[in-house]
């Protein structure tokens, strides 16, 4: 498939005529795509009858397609307590001891699983939330931050004691108006998080201190446009040393209208400005993305293209070495239809949440031209373009077991083996 990209798009005199010439296709609303989401909800897949313990190691993982995937266990999710309809994010967290946990978005709130022995997850707790399909959740030392699209602010979770099964909701921070985000995400490096898809600074970009965990407060933001996900990071050598940048997938409209890449500098939390723009020809909706550990390049989803302006599963790569002037350098597929969702990268691994295709790895040791080595399908019923299955990953635990959430099926734990084992020590 041959895609013919906007390479960068730094002003809007050159935007206006970009969209003039009709090279960016239509988009569709949040509306839109709200309404497809729910004619593509399923019912979630319950475990066994009769079964009523936490540990998942009996399930049957042999329905499940893979490559260079072990499977480990299974949580469905009526293993958590709140008779959940969906499941959603995933993040994890390695507490000071070296015990691993996994915390799994769901309908009704947060779920928090030891994952130390993966083949013997055990449910810690769950803490309530209001009832969502989004529920997203990230970790900045000993606390764990919740935002959801329903209310409730910024649910801060202290896990100082979570070696000892305890977990507890500390607040349920509304400040200064802000009530519902789309997501939430974090900066360990620097401790500052960030709201994105807010209903407050029009949907953009809002950063959080945290030097007092317990109270989280509202230190800037950026509020040119809506934006849907992010990455901030900050630059320790060459010529950005010293520099917090964030690297938002955004929009007007809700993140429909001139969808892109944008290249936003954060270091001073009273002017973020804008240090470019990146756009590709036939977007649909700008969603993820996420850097290579180099910095060098970023993997971009299109969470509406699939099916509508592109026949396969299409990660776009950019070149961000100069962040004032990226430029387009490819794109990745699996070759599927399915939608793309959520990826992340370790050094030489990048880790696709493909809705019903599942988790897709590639090798990305050449940035430019990845390909796949293994899989892990928690859909097995087909891959096709729709709203169901593989909602993220999370690949950083030390341990190198990997986490899996599915909207349907609740939370998978595996670990690469074979040729990608390989690749990824």
């Amino acid at each position: 498939m041959t895609l013919h990209p906007l390479e960068s798009v730094a002003s809007p005199r050159t935007l206006a005529l970009v969209l003039a010439a009709g090279l960016l296709a239509p988009l569709a609303s949040a509306q839109e795509t709200a309404a497809a989401r729910d004619e593509d909800r399923q019912p979630p897949v319950k475990a066994e009858a009769g079964d009523g313990h936490d540990h998942a190691e009996h399930l049957d993982l042999d329905q499940f397609p893979r490559n260079n995937v072990d499977p480990l266990a299974w949580l469905p999710l009526d293993k958590f307590e709140g008779d959940h309809g969906a499941g959603n994010d995933v993040w994890g967290y390695a507490s000071p001891s070296g015990r691993e946990y996994a915390i799994m978005g769901l309908e009704k709130g947060f779920g928090f699983v030891e994952v130390t022995d993966p083949t013997n997850p055990e449910i810690l707790t769950v803490i309530e939330g209001p009832a969502s399909t989004w529920h997203d959740v990230k970790v900045i030392g000993t606390h764990a931050y919740g935002v959801s699209e329903a209310g409730a602010g910024i649910q801060v979770m202290d896990m100082s004691r979570i070696d000892d099964g305890i977990v507890t909701l500390v607040q349920n921070a509304e400040i200064n108006g802000h009530s519902t985000s789309h997501n939430i995400v974090s900066n360990p490096d620097s401790g500052y998080l960030y709201l994105v898809g807010a209903n407050i600074a029009n949907g953009g970009l809002v950063a959080i201190d945290v030097t007092d965990p317990n109270n989280p407060a509202i230190a800037g933001s950026w509020s040119q446009m809506y934006i849907h996900d992010a990455q901030v990071v900050s630059y320790t050598e060459g010529p950005y040393a010293g520099r917090e940048v964030a690297f938002v997938l955004s929009g007007f409209s809700g993140g429909s209208d001139q969808t892109g890449l944008r290249i936003v500098d954060v270091t001073d939390k009273n002017n973020m400005f804008t240090l470019s723009t990146a756009l590709w020809s036939r977007a649909r909706y700008a969603h993820q993305g996420w850097l290579s550990t180099d910095k060098k390049y970023i993997y971009i989803n299109d969470e509406l293209d699939e099916g509508n302006s592109v026949t396969e599963t299409t990660t776009r790569i950019f070149n961000v070495e100069d962040l004032e002037s990226p430029y387009y350098a490819g794109t990745v597929s699996s070759g599927l239809a399915a939608i793309d969702h959520n990826l992340y990268t370790t050094d030489r691994l990048m880790f696709q949440s493909n809705y019903r295709s599942g988790l897709r790895i590639f090798d990305i040791t050449d940035r430019e031209k990845p390909y796949e080595i293994a899989y892990f399908d928690t859909y097995p019923d087909d891959d096709d373009a729709a709203f169901n299955g593989n909602w993220s990953n999370y690949p950083y635990l030390p341990s190198g077991t990997l986490l899996i959430s599915d909207i349907e099926r609740g939370l998978f734990l595996v670990r690469l083996s074979g040729e990608a084992a390989e690749i990824g020590r």
